[in-house]
């Protein structure tokens, strides 16, 4: 079995886009669905007058979206006046503290048990059909982060109410090669080599199963199996919206060269996807300098999105 702390710089880090903790600025409004299983989804909307509605999906972390500062007060900004929606996961609220580390030991045990990206896909219908039962949205942009990319692509391909899709360093076609990459990144030769190996066993050991009863860092069987089986590429080859793909260059917390050969195989297939990638700068938009470079990024989105509802008005 993977020792759970092997991964923990790829899984602190791989939501880091999406990882300042701050309340936030403006007012939301808490609102409630049910699941099909009686559980509770909490989500917070801002704005009620807006045919428009900016869907923020967050990264991969054990963390309330409630609290995060870098969703609320900067990527909220990239579609002016548009209502702003974002939904917690599994057995999360707004109770829980904000902690970044993938081994925190309050996360809640239905978050660890139910949490995964498919998981999180059903969710979103849910509430997208909730909000707009009256059709008010005329237009629906979503914009997700690290697994929030997989999560955006994964709702676009699922649901006929999305206008658009902006996916923050998503990396590339599979998981499993993203996690290899940035464990090379972080680890010395000898190093990295045994810790592929059980990498590999463990990850095999998923697939091959239907349920174990593991966390390994941070995240429950549930969670791994998605995350392991998604096909990035396949996925984005059945949405029929467009797509702003954007990935860092210097990235390793995802492998930016397996997104350069998804992106090249995406090009006579999916017209509709446009990449864009920045060359510097890391997983959280900073350049070599430690600086954010991240009010660039939401300029050149907030842009693309301009664009997109503009054509579909």
């Amino acid at each position: 079995m993977l020792k759970p702390l092997l991964l923990k710089p790829l899984l602190l880090t791989v939501a880091a886009v999406f990882s300042v903790a701050s309340l936030p600025v403006f007012s939301m409004v808490t609102e409630e669905a049910k699941r099909s299983d009686g559980s509770e989804i909490t989500y917070y909307l801002t704005g009620r007058d807006s045919d428009r509605l900016l869907v923020l999906i967050q990264g991969s972390d054990c963390n309330s979206v409630f609290h995060n500062n870098n969703i609320n007060d900067n990527f909220s900004q990239v579609m002016a006046g548009a209502d702003i929606l974002t939904v917690e996961k599994y057995g999360i609220d707004n109770g829980l503290s904000w902690n970044t580390d993938p081994q925190r030991t309050d996360c809640p045990d239905a978050y660890l048990k139910q949490d995964s990206p498919l998981q999180r896909v059903d969710d979103y219908l849910t509430v997208l059909d909730k909000l707009d039962q009256d059709n008010r949205y005329a237009q629906i942009i979503l914009l997700g982060g690290s697994e929030g990319a997989l999560v955006a692509n994964l709702l676009a391909a699922k649901s006929d109410k999305v206008t658009a899709v902006v996916a923050l360093n998503g990396g590339g076609r599979f998981f499993i090669d993203d996690v290899l990459y940035n464990m090379q990144s972080q680890m010395p030769p000898q190093a990295f080599s045994e810790a592929e190996q059980g990498f590999r066993q463990f990850a095999e050991a998923v697939l091959q199963s239907n349920e174990m009863d593991t966390a390994v860092s941070g995240h429950g069987f549930k969670w791994w199996k998605a995350m392991l089986t998604a096909d990035q590429q396949q996925i984005l080859q059945t949405i029929d919206v467009p797509v702003l793909l954007i990935q860092s260059e210097e990235d390793t917390n995802v492998d930016p060269h397996a997104f350069e050969s998804m992106v090249r195989a995406l090009k006579k297939t999916a017209p509709h996807i446009q990449p864009h990638t920045y060359a510097g700068l890391d997983h959280a938009f900073n350049d070599a300098q430690g600086q954010s470079q991240v009010e660039r990024v939401l300029a050149d989105i907030k842009a693309w999105i301009g664009g997109r509802v503009q054509s579909v008005n």
